[in-house]
């Protein structure tokens, strides 16, 4: 009797167990986190009789949690994707719609300001058209330092962003550790399964992972390790470590990324931080934020350098000889605090920077230059030295003076747009008209006529009065052109060597002239001169109505100057437009992808750790039947007790 009363109560006590888990989990069906929990059940010992084994009712053995080690790490490696491409797409769109949007690109404050030099071409002694290049010149300034602040501006707030972002992390690593030394305590005290605290851990874990990459050990007694990025221990057991921001040696604008570990260490994790939002910042500001203000650097560089270059040559109304119109900035060098010696560096083709950043080191013996954005070598090539500098990728470097261990951080076109200025304040600078003018000789019996030529290169920069000019060539017997006067006065070759008096006439050859004290001037002859016939070259000081060099500077806007030579400005300008497009419609797609793997994964989760109500009605229903079923078994126990009881009386 006393056995089926035990297994009655056995059942009833099984059963209420079930009842109160089937409660638990209805509760909690909109509770984040948590993954329905499930009874399990086992029989009790048997009694052995010498018939055989009677069975001793039911027990509860555990009551564990429906979850999912590998769905779970799906989840959270899917979560930590997409927040890394979200976070991407995010600012990498803000990039896309200041840089494309007419109103704040440079596109077309540049085409503007190259209108208004057309305007000047048109007619070189109106002042008004004068004094509307030199408004524009200086709006283009003030569009090229505006774009560059506001780069500036999203870089600290991606700064202060990785700083939050990292405080998040502690945060979680700090209630990681403090639930693992509950799980371990409770574990061991109740020698079951802690279920609504694994799920609180499990929670934090997940949560962490919108920040960064994820990976997790378990141990035997139920804690777990987490590592973050590709492999930093951030929480070990109950023990766990601290992130911080802090700033890069070469460049304080730069935030790099420390672990202080529990032990006292601090270890730079920039490079091993991958995934989660904080990844993606770190991604934004590498891929997207310093190339593009390198590149609007570069524009600004190349635009202000060429555009010097051909101001340089021409003449102003006062018949001085052009200034710099703009002013360009040098690059940006950052050397190591632990430095000793020092460098100059300076731009040496503007039509070879790129929009990289770079690291010069000296080991004692040797200087490496390494590409920042690629992590490749750059070649040098030179001594180093003022006579023989070092060349690479648009650079020169002298060395001052070196020792072991010296590093610089070069940005050969950070400061570009910052440092983009217009010089020229006053109308009658712009340097319109050539300096030199051609003519024929009237006495000539041949055909030979002379091009109206330029001067491509000065002999000195800055502004100052145009020397006087006065070159004679004359055609002479055996089909040679040579210069008469002044004497010593040389043709040169294409690149400026020294070739003589006197080179063979060719009919529509282009001919190179040193001028003494002004510098190289080109012009091409075409026709048939006769022995004798003459020409000349002169200094242009009454041609304040001459517009040459106004119309090669309006034709800088389409000259395949940048890129090696292969693009305009607007082009290069464009390249980033472009660049940035692709990237912001790569990070989308791939966005898109991520939500998708994310929402399959949790799904998938959903199936074995989600609540669903219509179940746990049912089950509700069913474990209710047999609690009563369990009720009436002690009932009939009762009953034949009270019968044996009334036999025994009688």
């Amino acid at each position: 009797m006393a056995g089926i009363i035990n297994s009655g109560i056995s059942a009833l006590n099984a059963f209420k167990r079930q009842l109160e888990t089937t409660g638990h989990n209805i509760a909690n069906v909109n509770t984040e986190g948590y993954s329905r929990q499930v009874v399990q059940f086992q029989t009790r010992a048997p009694q052995a009789l010498p018939q055989g084994f009677i069975g001793a009712g039911v027990e509860v053995a555990s009551v564990r949690r429906r979850y999912d080690d590998f769905l779970a790490t799906q989840v959270r490696d899917y979560t930590s994707s997409h927040a890394e491409y979200d976070f991407f797409l995010q600012r990498a769109n803000q990039v896309d719609n200041v840089i494309a949007d007419a109103s704040a690109g440079i596109n077309d404050a540049m085409q503007m300001f190259f209108a208004s030099v057309n305007d000047v071409a048109d007619d070189p002694t109106d002042i008004a058209a004068r004094s509307v290049m030199i408004s524009r010149a200086e709006q283009l300034g003030d569009r090229f330092h505006s774009l560059d602040g506001w780069f500036e501006d999203m870089r600290r707030r991606l700064n202060q962003d990785l700083e939050r972002q990292v405080n998040e992390i502690n945060s979680f690593a700090q209630s990681l550790a403090d639930v693992n030394a509950r799980i371990r305590t409770e574990g061991s005290f109740s020698g079951g399964v802690p279920n609504d605290l694994l799920d609180e851990r499990d929670k934090l874990i997940d949560d962490l992972s919108e920040f960064t990459s994820v990976a997790t050990v378990e141990e035997a007694d139920g804690v777990k390790n987490v590592f973050v990025g590709t492999g930093q221990a951030l929480v070990v057991g109950t023990t766990y470590s601290t992130m911080g921001v802090t700033n890069n040696p070469l460049a304080v604008d730069r935030k790099e990324l420390v672990i202080q570990q529990a032990g006292g260490g601090v270890v730079t994790v920039t490079e091993q931080m991958t995934g989660g939002s904080l990844g993606g910042a770190l991604r934004f500001r590498d891929e997207v934020l310093d190339e593009s203000q390198n590149a609007l650097g570069r524009v600004a560089l190349g635009l202000a350098s060429f555009f010097n270059a051909e101001h340089q040559t021409g003449m102003d109304l006062d018949g001085r000889l052009g200034g710099d119109f703009f002013n360009v900035a040098s690059p940006k060098v950052v050397g190591a605090p632990g430095n000793t010696g020092s460098i100059t560096v300076g731009h040496a083709d503007f039509s070879k920077l790129t929009t990289h950043d770079y690291r010069l080191d000296f080991d004692g013996a040797t200087w490496t230059m390494t590409d920042l954005a690629s992590g490749q070598p750059v070649t040098l090539t030179g001594a180093g030295s003022v006579a023989d500098p070092f060349l690479a990728d648009g650079l020169r470097i002298v060395v001052n003076a070196a020792a072991a261990g010296d590093s610089y951080l070069l940005q050969p076109t950070r400061n570009g747009a910052s440092g983009f200025d217009s010089l020229v304040a006053n109308e009658r600078q712009i340097a319109a008209a050539e300096a030199v003018t051609v003519s024929s000789n009237p006495a000539n019996s041949g055909t030979g006529l002379i091009g109206p030529g330029a001067l491509t290169a000065r002999a000195g920069t800055g502004a100052g009065p145009a020397p006087p000019v006065g070159v004679t060539l004359a055609y002479q017997a055996g089909n040679q052109l040579a210069i008469t006067v002044p004497p010593g006065a040389q043709f040169v070759d294409a690149s400026g060597a020294p070739i003589g008096g006197s080179v063979a006439y060719v009919s529509g050859e282009t001919y190179r002239v040193d001028v003494p004290g002004l510098g190289i001037f080109d012009f091409d002859m075409t026709g048939a001169p006769a022995v004798g016939d003459s020409f000349s070259l002169s200094d242009n000081a009454d041609g304040i109505g001459d517009n040459r060099n106004a119309r090669r500077l309006a034709d800088l806007q389409t000259a395949n100057l940048m890129l090696g030579g292969t693009a305009s400005f607007a082009t290069t300008y464009g390249t980033l437009v472009a660049d940035v497009g692709t990237k912001t419609q790569q990070a989308s797609s791939n966005a898109g992808v991520q939500e998708r793997l994310l929402a399959q994964a949790q799904a998938a989760m959903d199936e074995v750790s989600g609540v669903n109500l219509d179940e746990e009605a049912a089950d509700l229903v069913r474990f209710q039947q047999a609690y009563q079923a369990a009720a009436q078994v002690i009932n009939v126990a009762n009953s034949l007790f009270d019968t044996l009881l009334g036999a025994v009386r009688r």
